[in-house]
């Protein structure tokens, strides 16, 4: 017969939950409890996970990359950088999608430490809020090497994920270069972190600069393609137009250029454009979008080195945040006349 966590909880008068939690090493688990679990899962001949520990010379370490995975460019950037970044380590990635984030990702993560059968996982489900990372963290065993991408102000786990303040400054400073004055944005949805970072970033540089204006914000981006037409619609009903426009992400941007070009604007004679993550729809495009490079290789890099120190050290998780740099990447939209870009 099959050894469940049924079978340990009947074996012991515990509840599968609190089974569960004992095999997870949970750390709120009074001893007598813990020691009970422990003694039949032995008996039984139940493997538990976090009693076996990871060879770290063996040929391969097996990663879990958890995410709710969409269609588009950016799932597939995102994704291929990870690709890229285990070219040459000891690293199997498997990729896992979960159709309800809110709902599934603390579950499928209980039932995959359970397993047993990967080495740490990876998050990035920009969907979830401080409310369920902490709630993931009540299943999360302390030693089990868990890193997440999503960018979240408080953060509960190690995160590792892009400098958007840092994006939305350096778009700022780049139309200030270009002699632009009198300056717009186009935000993503406003619960986002990721939208308030990049906002942030750039209005930050416009206040510090007495010769700039922030004359346009449009708030009802949300980062998908359909925000981009009736942020230009907008745009054109204001008094005071901006020069040059600041869009929060690239899907974004290239609605926006669209628009902008079916209401007879010129890009960049009459406004500027800049977008953000520098997606190959960037360089598809006349005229190529300026936009912010967020370098998903060495996102990815750094997130599996920091499973492999986690896994080296047995380190607890601590709610640190590290932020892999971003860097301007100026085409057409926004510069008249540029070098031809290398290929």
């Amino acid at each position: 017969m099959k050894v469940t966590l049924t079978t340990i909880a009947e074996d012991t008068g515990y509840s599968v939950s609190t089974v569960s939690r004992v095999l997870s090493n949970y750390s709120k688990i009074s001893s007598k409890t813990r020691e009970t679990v422990l003694k039949s899962a032995r008996r039984l001949n139940y493997p538990i996970p976090y009693e076996n520990r990871v060879d770290l010379g063996r040929d391969q370490l097996n990663f879990i990359l958890l995410t709710s995975f969409h269609e588009g460019e950016f799932y597939a950037s995102f994704f291929c950088g990870y690709l890229r970044s285990i070219a040459s380590r000891r690293i199997r990635l498997s990729l896992l999608s979960v159709a309800e984030p809110e709902t599934q990702t603390t579950a499928t993560i209980e039932k995959l430490i359970e397993e047993g059968n990967c080495d740490g996982i990876i998050l990035f489900m920009p969907e979830l809020d401080q409310q369920h990372y902490q709630e993931l963290a009540g299943v999360v065993p302390d030693n089990f090497p868990l890193v997440s991408n999503g960018l979240i102000e408080n953060p509960v786990f190690t995160t590792i994920t892009f400098d958007g303040y840092s994006g939305g400054y350096q778009a700022a400073m780049h139309f200030e270069e270009l002699g632009y004055q009198d300056l717009g944005i186009v935000k993503g949805p406003s619960h986002k972190p990721e939208t308030r970072f990049r906002y942030n970033g750039f209005r930050d540089y416009i206040e510090s600069r007495e010769h700039l204006n922030l004359v346009w914000e449009y708030d009802n981006g949300s980062f998908e393609f359909d925000s981009g037409q009736p942020a230009v619609a907008d745009m054109l009903t204001q008094p005071r137009r901006p020069q040059a426009v600041f869009v929060s992400n690239d899907l974004m941007a290239l609605s926006f250029l669209e628009a902008a070009k079916a209401s007879g604007l010129l890009i960049p004679d009459d406004i500027a454009l800049i977008g953000y993550d520098d997606l190959p729809l960037c360089k598809q495009v006349t005229p190529n979008i300026s936009t912010i490079r967020t370098d998903f290789q060495r996102l990815g890099t750094e997130s599996l080195e920091a499973l492999e120190q986690m896994l080296r050290r047995k380190k607890k998780q601590r709610g640190m945040m590290s932020f892999v740099p971003v860097s301007l990447v100026p085409r057409a939209s926004s510069v008249l006349k540029l070098p031809a870009e290398p290929m």
